[in-house]
């Protein structure tokens, strides 16, 4: 298992830097053309959103159109099932309601197609009246799918209090289609419903790289604002802003893609268990349900800013020690990205192998580290410090303001996350 791991690292590793070469000069998510515009809201509690005129039925197994004439209900868990495709028009608002823990739940062969527009995204909310929503006053979002996981059988499922007859994913279609998900955003999900269980922003479970995830806003999730478990769908310009836990949670064997993605946190909010930006691991702690024999998770992340910020100055408190966790027989390639405000930027929880497949583990590439105290935690640290500042390695790390970094960050409307410096000189730490 040991050397088919290296040489799927090693192969991984070529592959992504031959990529390397044709994406943008510039660091972070935000370049000149900012994606970002029109269709985020990073003050979502001030918005007032009509009440809903229709609820929707507990179980769909028709196809279904949503329109924007309506504003529609999520009452308890809705499931969209027997293969049929959820349709939301652009500019639709869905409202999650907190008694019931509303939440939409994609089963597998089915599909959502909810395409919004930069002037109309797809609004799914609170249920809650301006100035009164919070973090967790619904569930979430959920797709099932049919792509391939490591988990023991290759098919697993998601409780959460939902009937599992209807929650499981995997299989062995990694080119699969569960729909699109385009200029949408998922505002205040993330209900718990006991310790160590609570519902994502953006659950992905199984889901197939024919399936598109692309202008997605995920904020203040009340856990994580998106959870991978297995599967090959890649994301693409997707936000996540002051959620409680994790904002890019990897495990179960994911392998994909994801690019152009921003990470705001507030250093006041976070989960005791640890909170990250990104955390990437190929199981559970217990191994619970996991199968060896299959493939660990492995990810390429290019074009990100990780930031933990509070306009108001009070950075003495971080919950987020740092930015980024490997977990073991886990691997991460990240490049032309920009971390800043951790105290930790990486933490490596590797124990099982040695420095050869460590520095395929971990490989990080023309980035900007900014602001931390520690470059890498954990197994291994010095020797994956030496790795990434090798000159060949073209990681710049600073000492500088956050705003002397960002365009606009203090803008509480519209921030600008386009990274000031094209190519910094590298400042001694």
């Amino acid at each position: 298992m040991k050397t088919s791991y290296y040489l799927l690292a090693i192969l991984f590793i070529s592959i992504t830097f031959s990529h390397a070469q044709d994406e943008p000069s510039f660091a972070g998510a935000v370049g000149d053309d900012n994606w970002t515009k029109n269709w985020t809201s990073y003050l979502p509690n001030g918005n007032n959103y009509p009440p809903h005129n229709l609820i929707l039925p507990r179980i769909i197994d028709k196809d279904l159109l949503l329109t924007n004439k309506n504003t529609y209900l999520l009452s308890g868990a809705v499931y969209v099932m027997n293969n049929a495709v959820l349709t939301i028009e652009a500019g639709t608002i869905i409202r999650g309601e907190s008694e019931t823990c509303g939440t939409l739940v994609i089963t597998k062969g089915s599909k959502l197609i909810a395409v919004g527009t930069e002037r109309d995204p797809i609004i799914f909310t609170s249920n809650k009246s301006v100035g009164e929503r919070k973090a967790g006053d619904w569930g979430g979002i959920i797709l099932l799918g049919n792509a391939v996981n490591n988990h023991i059988g290759g098919v697993s499922a998601i409780d959460w209090g939902l009937d599992t007859k209807y929650t499981l994913y995997g299989g062995d279609n990694d080119n699969e289609n569960s729909g699109t998900i385009r200029f949408v955003r998922i505002e205040y999900p993330g209900n718990k419903i006991k310790v160590d269980e609570e519902f994502n922003g953006l659950t992905l479970a199984g889901i197939g790289r024919n399936t598109t995830i692309e202008n997605v806003q995920v904020s203040y999730s009340n856990d994580d604002s998106y959870e991978l478990y297995g599967g090959t769908v890649d994301l693409k310009k997707i936000i996540s802003y002051k959620c409680s836990d994790d904002d890019f949670d990897f495990n179960y064997g994911y392998q994909g893609k994801t690019s152009y993605g921003i990470a705001f946190r507030n250093p006041l909010i976070g989960d005791f268990s640890g909170s990250r930006c990104f955390e990437v691991d190929s199981y559970n702690a217990d191994k619970k349900g996991f199968d060896p024999n299959k493939r660990f998770t492995n990810i390429t992340a290019s074009h990100f800013t990780l930031i933990q910020y509070d306009v108001n100055g009070n950075n003495q408190t971080v919950f987020s020690t740092e930015a980024v966790q490997i977990g073991n027989e886990s691997a991460l390639f990240l490049e032309h990205s920009v971390v800043c405000g951790f105290p930790n930027v990486f933490k490596i929880k590797n124990t099982k192998y040695k420095d050869d497949v460590l520095k395929n583990q971990a490989i990080m590439g023309n980035n900007a580290f900014n602001g931390y105290q520690t470059l890498v935690n954990g197994t291994n640290a010095e020797e994956l410090k030496n790795i990434l500042e090798k000159e060949s390695a073209k990681n710049d790390f600073l000492d500088l303001k956050t705003t002397e970094l960002f365009a606009d960050i203090n803008n509480r409307i519209y921030p600008n996350f386009k990274f000031n410096l094209s190519r910094p000189s590298i400042v001694s730490k």
